[in-house]
């Protein structure tokens, strides 16, 4: 298990960290009967929240950022000589907290694409770890729930007793989503991990392709996805440009204020 701080990448701080160690504050959130809210958080995604403050207040509100993508792993390195041996992937993340709720009797709640990816995503999960108890899906409406629409989530969850809750809405909106629902379940006393795994769901269910793994280890899953997915250009060139730009910033400022 690997924990090594916390440490400012652009606006938030990004926890150094491994999947170990997400899977044992998961154990002690749930034995605990504490919320606890984590999120693989990509590159594209601190740029936003760096112009925007409500969605830096969001993620600052996260038990821990974890690095989901390489070019957040590289730049702790670049930034603060902290070297970590992975990224905390997202999809493969879900994989492991699924394997361990299978392990430990866990019940798990999925939220958000279509109705037809979820049925694949269980099908597809129970085939990976058969005791799996998946308690409940719900399909994203694809718009801002109302304030009926969120209290009927909420009752959900609660009469489901799930102990985890998948979000799968794309970032940011699924961590602004998360920080929402979290509030309203601690509202009625009802402590919850949550994790947004964006696009997880699509690539576990087989909906959409993923990367191989070694274009993942060479931080060019990008460029996959936008090969497969051009409609994500906005976020692949204009934001990945950004985060280098502002990387460099403050390595600038770093190195006069020293």
């Amino acid at each position: 298990m690997i924990f090594k701080g916390k440490f400012k990448v652009i606006e938030n701080k990004i926890t150094a960290c491994d999947y170990g160690f997400v899977l044992k504050k998961t154990e002690e959130a749930i034995r605990n009967k504490k919320s606890f809210l984590i999120s693989p958080i990509a590159s594209h995604t601190l740029v936003r929240a760096k112009y925007n403050k409500n969605l830096k207040k969001i993620l600052d509100g996260f038990d821990y950022l974890v690095p989901d993508s390489q070019w957040v792993r590289w730049s702790l390195d670049w930034l603060y000589r902290v070297r970590l041996p992975d990224r905390v992937y997202g999809p493969e993340l879900m994989l492991r907290v699924c394997a361990l709720s299978e392990k430990k009797f866990y019940k798990i709640f999925l939220y958000g694409t279509t109705l037809k990816t979820l049925t694949f995503l269980k099908i597809n999960l129970k085939k990976k770890f058969p005791k799996i108890k998946i308690v409940f899906l719900e399909p994203s409406k694809f718009r801002e729930l109302n304030k009926n629409e969120w209290q009927e989530l909420v009752d959900k969850i609660i009469k489901s007793k799930a102990d985890i809750i998948f979000i799968g809405l794309g970032s940011p909106l699924q961590e602004v989503f998360t920080h929402q629902l979290n509030n309203l379940l601690k509202r009625r006393r009802a402590f919850k991990v949550i994790i947004p795994v964006g696009a997880a769901f699509d690539f576990i269910s087989g909906v959409k392709k993923q990367a191989p793994k070694w274009i993942g280890d060479w931080g060019l899953e990008w460029l996959f996805r936008l090969i497969n997915e051009p409609i994500l250009w906005n976020r692949y060139l204009i934001f990945s440009f950004l985060f280098i730009f502002l990387l460099f910033l403050k390595k600038i400022k770093d190195k006069v204020k020293n």
